[in-house]
């Protein structure tokens, strides 16, 4: 199933008639951490038995699931320490430690070295304290990062900022592990990468927070790994939906045995032109080998002879779809209008490429022919950092560059979607796909490989198959309205991942289409498309 991210208020409202229930929660999360804790110490350093231990404790209530997993580790023969640094921190949780054997050490700001008045260059030494601190944190073999929760204010006090940069800039190599949250997640801090927190792994507690899913914040979280702790979360509340692997998996689209080519679902290409017809080939191969019950190629009669010399199957002439992909490849524009003049008023649309100057504000009069027809309609532009940038450029009358999209891609394709009306995939090495509601899909990662002439029409082939197939269930099953946005966003992240997994096996376009193949081959007849697939 998907993982969705939440606001933190709405994760930490969901716990309130649990606990008001008397469900222990920290209990259970603390249990939780203390046992991901103890198999990563069996790993990096063979028993959890005089390891060191080092807890930066907060104020709040992830200081007390750091404090009470330590307790557990520390009744297993773990040394632990712990860093109070507010002047107090959470009473159950330290009394736990500290009956079981911890050391604590106070850290205030008051002890931290500070420049002397009028002697910028002079710095006074700092205390006992905060030298016993930092010795702490070099010789741990595990940092529990509990300073700040959900909901602390982002931003560290300036004491403890100051302590967590002395700290990194020795570079000590300590496994950091951050509870619920890094405590300094701060996409755009005052404190610059290097001397912020760095966690090697992220345990988050009843639901995964939107913070954790912004794509500036990978590097200081590490790897993220849910908690379930039983909280009444509706998928509705959800701001992104993050999609990886074992969903394509799950829901590729496969026949069953009623099925025919119709209901599997039409796909209708304009794609390539004389100049590009190698566009249009990789968009209709691509197609075709996702597995759609047909595929049609509307666009330049020479490109589709092109397109038949290597798959014979499809077809060039007009009639039903279930979705239409226009723009790879530079097609002329009156069949990209006649395409899309022609098409049922619900019938999914992606563009691509020189189709995205059709796209226009969402409540603007469209700026060509065809365009008004895109209203109503699920539409899927695809565009990278460039050709985002000039199409918000051009809609919102300032320079937008590619440099500005790429630092934040999570905003920009958010606002253009929210402009334009229209889901808007923004391709790059994290790809990113907003709605006009703001809501995201966040497929898993693919391969640096598929940064190669190509992969964007081969792409488009793919997501415009899986946009058929979905249009197509729904019709079949006596449904004629559109998709939502979200279901189509839906159907292009899995799109994505099919595209990822196939990038694996490929170093160019061309072998990238006949790798979709491969991978569509294991999904249809459920085997692990990881395993064992190698291009031809």
């Amino acid at each position: 199933m998907p993982t969705y991210a939440y606001p933190s208020r709405t994760v930490r409202d969901a716990e309130v008639p649990l606990l008001e229930a008397g469900v222990p929660l920290m209990a259970h999360a603390a249990a939780a951490l203390a046992r991901f804790c103890a198999d990563r110490l069996r790993v990096d350093r063979g028993q959890v038995a005089g390891a060191r231990v080092c807890v930066l404790a907060g104020p709040g209530n992830n200081a007390g699931d750091a404090l009470f997993a330590a307790a557990a580790l520390a009744r297993r023969g773990a040394r632990v320490g712990v860093i109070v640094l507010c002047g107090t921190t959470h009473d159950a949780g330290l009394a736990a430690a500290l009956a079981a054997g911890a050391d604590r050490i106070d850290v205030s700001a008051d002890d931290s070295p500070s420049t002397t008045a009028g002697s910028p260059s002079t710095t006074v030494a700092a205390s006992t304290a905060w030298a016993a601190a930092l010795t702490d944190l070099d010789r741990a073999d595990l940092v529990l990062d509990g300073v700040l929760g959900t909901g602390g204010r982002r931003g560290l006090p300036p004491h403890i900022a100051h302590l967590i940069r002395d700290w990194r800039e020795r570079e000590s190599g300590g496994t950091v592990i951050a509870v619920d949250l890094p405590s300094d997640l701060d996409p755009d801090p005052a404190e610059p990468a290097h001397a912020r927190i760095h966690a090697d792994a992220t345990l988050t507690f009843g639901g995964l927070k939107a913070e954790l899913v912004d794509p500036r914040t990978a590097d200081f979280t590490g790897d993220i790994h849910l908690v379930d702790l039983g909280l009444p979360l509706d998928a509705d509340a959800a701001v992104a939906e993050l999609l990886d692997p074992s969903d394509l998996r799950a829901e590729f689209p496969r026949p069953r045995p009623e099925s025919h080519k119709y209901s599997r679902g039409v796909l209708g290409i304009v794609a390539g032109s004389r100049d590009f017809p190698g566009a249009g080939v990789l968009t209709a191969g691509a197609a075709v080998n996702a597995a759609p019950g047909m595929v049609r190629f509307l666009g330049d009669r020479d490109v589709g002879d092109r397109i038949l010399d290597r798959h014979a199957e499809v077809v060039l002439t007009p009639g039903r779809l279930d979705a239409l992909v226009l723009g790879s490849g530079d097609p002329e524009t009156g069949l990209v209008e006649t395409a899309l003049t022609a098409i049922g008023d619900t019938v999914p649309v992606l563009l691509d490429a020189g189709a995205l100057e059709m796209v226009g504000h969402a409540e603007a009069a469209p700026l060509s022919g065809g365009a008004h027809r895109l209203r109503g309609r699920p539409v899927v532009l695809t565009p990278h950092a460039g050709e985002l940038s000039r199409l918000l450029s051009r809609l919102l009358g300032e320079i937008i560059t590619a440099g500005r999209v790429t630092a934040d891609p999570l905003l920009w394709a958010r606002r253009a979607a929210a402009d334009t009306g229209h889901i808007v995939l923004l391709k790059g090495s994290r790809t990113v796909i907003a709605c006009s509601d703001g809501f995201v899909v966040l497929p898993a990662r693919g391969p640096a490989s598929l940064a190669t002439a190509g992969s964007g029409d081969v792409l488009a082939g793919i997501i415009g198959t899986l946009l058929a197939a979905a249009h197509a269930d729904r019709r079949t099953a006596g449904d004629d309205g559109p998709l939502s946005d979200r279901e189509a966003a839906h159907a292009a992240g899995l799109g994505v991942l099919l595209h990822n997994a196939a990038g694996e096996r490929a170093v160019n376009a061309e072998q990238l289409v006949t790798a979709v193949g491969q991978v569509t081959i294991a999904l249809l007849h459920g085997e692990d498309p990881t395993d064992g697939i190698l291009v031809q």
